[in-house]
């Protein structure tokens, strides 16, 4: 019996639990620290608070890494690992084995073994969060890049002009949709969240409706280029923003909608991107983990 500790290390909040045979169970989280040694006491913590035997750990963890190596070049929103051996590091820890791989990755490795992706080998995954994660499978094969970076969809510039906030990670994080609905309410950033801006969305709220237009409108041309240059068998919509039903509804509209104003001619039988979105959720980067764990640790 393989009993994996899986840990998904985001900017915000370290998510973990026990992973066996395939079965994910009760999932905790701890607040992420901000410096390298108060990381190590914490995740020393964590393993320390199990009392299962464990075969192992697998951790998804946001950043340029290389899996095979463990070399990270930098940890994304964890501003305290840049150039450094992280699966190193972690076997230091831990004194098991060890996995690791980039969170967008473990997510559709998640999706491809128990989600959306079962028997499907052309895919991208995006992860729609603070900023914008991807991830690719092409011919059952997740894509890496000569450098480790392939899928880094925050960087997507979404027009001609060279500037930060045209920047696909901008454009359609989380923020440019709660900054806009909190002044729409007279409210402070901190005091609107994701579900509160979904409620008034369904509650027919005309300002959230728009701005969620709005958001898919710009989505939708990413999710059509994807689909263009890859031609793909589905586009998996992740994040926590991919639990709202609702969200399928805009952005499909917004595909459709900017389809009918193409006047193509013969060519207007284009191939529509075929969106969902995850069936894990949340713990789409856990159970990626897992079977990351399984592939290299056999």
């Amino acid at each position: 019996m393989q009993t994996v500790l899986v840990l998904d290390i985001g900017g915000s909040f370290i998510k973990f639990g026990l992973m066996t045979n395939e079965k994910l169970g009760t999932v905790d989280k701890k607040k992420t620290p901000q410096t390298l040694d108060s990381f190590k006491i914490c995740l020393k913590a964590i393993i320390d608070g199990f009392s299962e035997t464990i075969s192992g750990v697998s951790i998804s963890m946001p950043g340029i890494i290389n899996a095979e190596t463990g070399y990270a070049i930098h940890g994304g929103s964890l501003k305290f690992i840049n150039h450094m051996n992280i699966l190193e590091f972690y076997q230091s820890i831990f004194n098991c084995p060890v996995a690791v791989e980039n969170d967008a990755r473990s997510a559709i490795l998640g999706e491809l073994h128990q989600g959306q992706l079962k028997k499907t080998s052309n895919a991208a995954m995006i992860v729609l969060g603070t900023g914008v994660g991807g991830s690719l499978i092409i011919n059952g094969k997740i894509v890496r890049g000569a450098h480790q970076a392939a899928g880094e969809l925050s960087f997507v510039q979404t027009n001609e002009t060279m500037l930060a906030t045209n920047l696909f990670g901008v454009k359609n994080g989380v923020y440019s949709i709660l900054k806009p609905f909190a002044a729409a309410c007279g409210k402070k950033l901190n005091d609107v969240s994701g579900e509160l801006f979904f409620k008034a969305v369904v509650s027919g709220n005309l300002a959230a409706q728009a701005i969620l237009q709005e958001y898919c409108d710009s989505l939708a041309i990413q999710i059509w280029n994807l689909q263009t240059i890859l031609d793909l068998e589905k586009i998996v919509l992740g994040g926590g923003i991919s639990s709202q039903l609702i969200l399928l509804d805009y952005v499909k509209q917004s595909i459709e909608r900017n389809r009918n104003q193409l006047n193509l001619g013969p060519f207007s039988e284009t191939i529509l991107p075929n969106v969902v979105l995850s069936t894990l959720g949340n713990n789409a980067n856990l159970v990626g983990a897992y079977f990351n764990f399984i592939q290299r640790h056999a």
